[in-house]
């Protein structure tokens, strides 16, 4: 493929991961607190050529010289927080978060080890306590253990009930004695930077050790109470994907993907004009 088409032929390879990624957030705006990615694009290098002997050109309204470059690229494609509708569902494990920062910290031991992720999934459940059968350990949707103060899994006796949020980010429960009891807090997690955010898939994220990027863990994350300014029990966050927004881009990727198919197809009718020219 000669220089002609090359800016075109790799403009194309970027729009399509553009594309693939509106594709993944309309396939995603139905899960609970998804937050859809959205790409920008720079120039890729170029070159400015100035060789005309004649510099003011009379009528000429573009800059003088020629500009021989290599097309578009995906600068960034980054993770948007704007909170989603909150939905009122009734049901006392249901959770969400009313600042966009903040993520519940989750335990994901689906490797085998143990690992600290972040979500925005709210819609918690009881499952069965490894350590302590009979006993019950909050989860999300995913099985991801939720953690509380220090880091620990909220943990409830067996026969816990009508679970409730206290203003100071407690969680009660009544047992089956009819006595009330603290059950544990759960623990948000502000992050600070979150474009460092690492998607695991789903709705789970990861954040880089901060060796590795020369920044203390505390410039990365803020740990905070569950409280009931954070905190909407009963609730759930619907992801901030609009449909009509992400319908809307994809037309228009696909308009310029077709652009660019056209330069190339021209540029290859050129090039054939050229050669049989020459012939």
């Amino acid at each position: 493929m000669n220089s002609m088409m090359m800016p075109a032929y790799n403009t194309m390879g970027e729009i399509q991961k553009q594309m693939d990624g509106i594709t993944n957030n309309l396939s995603n705006s139905n899960q609970i607190g998804y937050k859809r990615r959205e790409s920008t694009f720079s120039d890729l290098l170029f070159q400015q050529i100035n060789n005309q002997p004649n510099a003011n050109q009379l009528g000429r309204r573009t800059p003088e010289g020629i500009r021989q470059g290599n097309g578009a690229g995906i600068a960034q494609t980054a993770l948007r927080l704007e909170q989603g509708a909150l939905k009122q569902t009734d049901r006392e494990l249901d959770f969400a978060i009313t600042d966009e920062d903040s993520f519940f910290q989750v335990e994901n031991t689906a490797g085998g080890a143990a690992e600290r992720r972040y979500s925005k999934d709210g819609n918690f459940k009881m499952s069965e306590n490894p350590e302590a059968p009979g006993s019950w350990t909050l989860v999300n949707s995913s099985g991801e253990y939720v953690l509380g103060e220090n880091g620990e899994r909220i943990n409830m006796p067996a026969g816990a009930r009508d679970i409730t949020l206290l203003n100071n980010g407690q969680l009660t429960a009544v047992l089956e004695d009819g006595e009330t009891a603290e059950i544990g807090s759960i623990e948000l997690a502000r992050i600070l930077k979150p474009q460092l955010l690492e998607n695991q898939g789903g709705n789970s994220y990861t954040l880089p050790d901060p060796a590795l990027l020369d920044v203390a863990e505390e410039d990365m994350i803020e740990l905070q109470p569950g409280t009931s300014g954070l905190l909407q029990q009963n609730t759930l966050e619907q992801s901030n994907v609009d449909m009509g927004q992400e319908m809307t881009n994809l037309i228009q990727a696909q308009r310029n993907y077709s652009f660019n198919a056209r330069a190339i197809t021209q540029g290859d009718q050129m090039m054939g004009l050229i050669n049989s020219v020459r012939g």
